[in-house]
C-alpha cells in the first residue's frame, strides 16, 4: 500500500540490543524473580487483560519502532512515544489503556505496571509474529486501515477529487484512495501492497 508524503517524518527504528528473554504478559504485579508469568490470550477471561480492551491497544517502547509501525499497517492501534523514559513509558500504558510492547528487562520488576508484553527477538519478523500469536490478533481482518505513521484510521477519499494531487499514472490504474485525517497522507494499492502480504506469509498468515 503505497502512500505519498507532504511532509517530512521521522523514521521508526528498532534499537534493540537485549538478548531473548522468556515472554512475560503482566498486569499489576512485580514481575521480579519467581513471579514470572506466562502470557495469556488477549481475552475477557484473561486474567492479565482485565483493563484491557478488546481488540487490545498498544504501546510500544523505543526499542521496538519497527514493531510498532508493522502493528499500525496490520490495522491495531499501536502507539509509539520514544521519547519516554521507562516510568513514563508505565504512566501513558496505564493511562491509556495500552498494553505495553517493550525489550527493556527493566520494566519487568516494576510494581503495578501496565499489562505487558516482554517481546523476545531482535529482529521485526519474529517480533510481530510474537504479538499475533500471543495476543490472539488477526492481522489480515484491517489490513492497511491506519496510517503507518501517526496510527490514525484513514478515511476513504473519492478518486474524483484527487486529480492533479497524485501521479497521473496513478490516478488512471488506481481506484481507491484513503487520507489520513492527522498527517494528510494519501494511500492506494501498489507494489507495497505486495510486500506486505509477502511479509506476512513469511511468519505464517495467509490473507
Amino acid at each position: 500500500y503505497h502512500h505519498d508524503t507532504p511532509k517530512e517524518h521521522n523514521a521508526n527504528t528498532n534499537n534493540s540490543f537485549h538478548r531473548s528473554e522468556p515472554a512475560v504478559l503482566i498486569e499489576g504485579a512485580s514481575a521480579g524473580a519467581g513471579n514470572f508469568c506466562n502470557s495469556a490470550p488477549m481475552t475477557q477471561d484473561a486474567s492479565c487483560s482485565l483493563e484491557t480492551p478488546i481488540p487490545p491497544r498498544f504501546l510500544a517502547d523505543r526499542m521496538v519502532g519497527r514493531l510498532a509501525r508493522w502493528l499500525r499497517i496490520v490495522g491495531y492501534d499501536t502507539a509509539y512515544l520514544p521519547q519516554l523514559s521507562p516510568q513514563g513509558l508505565l504512566r501513558e500504558g496505564r493511562r491509556q489503556g495500552r498494553v505495553l510492547l517493550t525489550r527493556d528487562t527493566r520494566l519487568l520488576r516494576e510494581k503495578d505496571a501496565p499489562p505487558l508484553l516482554f517481546i523476545r527477538d531482535d529482529h521485526f519478523r519474529e517480533q510481530l509474529k510474537q504479538v499475533i500469536h500471543e495476543c490472539h490478533l488477526t492481522p489480515m481482518t484491517s489490513l492497511f486501515s491506519r496510517c503507518s505513521e501517526c496510527n490514525q484510521v484513514l478515511a476513504a477519499v473519492e478518486k474524483e477529487t484527487l486529480q492533479g494531487q497524485v501521479p497521473e499514472y496513478v490516478w488512471r490504474t488506481q481506484e481507491t484512495f484513503h487520507r489520513c485525517p492527522e498527517c494528510h497522507r494519501l494511500y492506494w494499492g501498489a507494489t507495497h501492497k505486495d510486500h506486505v502480504l509477502a511479509e506476512l506469509r513469511r511468519i505464517g498468515i495467509e490473507g
